[in-house]
């Protein structure tokens, strides 16, 4: 075998082990980013919520688990801090978007909204509360809540493959998404933050075979 071809078969086994460990990490290379992989994952295998302790705005105590409540509705949330200015802004108009088309359709009783703070410390329920009205929202359908105690922070990232990183100014650098949750308390889907009309177009069909 000359130089160039035993040259060629190296690069050639490199590439090959190359591929070999990017399959399983881009779920069969279905998936080259990490929100791609996250969105893969959850069609997949829904995650069952944990039972994180919770506060909302209203003070109100819950877990995590507990969300769909006694009616099973179904919820769309997202993670966000209410010091953010920039993705955290698409997601809220994502959410409020969705507000007000739930509550002009036959989902109104069926889909509740959710934002989730990561920064307890400074998002208590009052700061959640003053965000809340900021933003429109409805206490009836759209919820504001944390972690109540700092241990349920990480599992609370963990579940929705949230990365958050700080900036070095205060505040935090972070990826997002509109998540679906179902009356059974799964974690079922992910989307693009913006894209509430497919999360909207998706609820309506849900409902319909209902």
């Amino acid at each position: 075998m000359t130089a160039p071809q035993k040259t060629s078969l190296s690069l050639a086994l490199i590439l090959l082990l190359f591929l070999a460990a990017l399959y399983p990490v881009t779920h069969g290379f279905r998936a080259l980013s990490a929100d791609t992989a996250r969105r893969i994952a959850l069609a997949d295998a829904p995650r069952p919520l944990p039972d994180l302790p919770m506060i909302d705005a209203q003070f109100r105590q819950f877990p995590l688990s507990g969300l769909p409540g006694p009616s099973g509705r179904w919820t769309i949330a997202t993670l966000a801090y209410t010091r953010c200015i920039d993705i955290c802004r698409t997601s809220a108009s994502g959410l409020a978007f969705l507000q007000q088309a739930i509550l002009e359709s036959r989902l109104r009783d069926r889909v509740q909204l959710l934002t989730l703070s990561f920064d307890p410390a400074f998002d208590t329920p009052e700061q959640l509360r003053r965000y809340a009205d900021q933003l429109g929202a409805q206490p009836a359908h759209w919820r504001f809540a944390t972690v109540t105690r700092s241990s349920a922070l990480k599992p609370m990232l963990d579940l929705f493959d949230a990365i958050v990183l700080p900036d070095g100014m205060g505040g935090y650098d972070h990826n997002a998404a509109l998540f679906l949750i179902d009356g059974a308390s799964r974690l079922m889907r992910a989307y693009d933050v913006n894209q509430p009309d497919l999360v909207l177009d998706d609820l309506l069909a849900m409902e319909a075979l209902q």
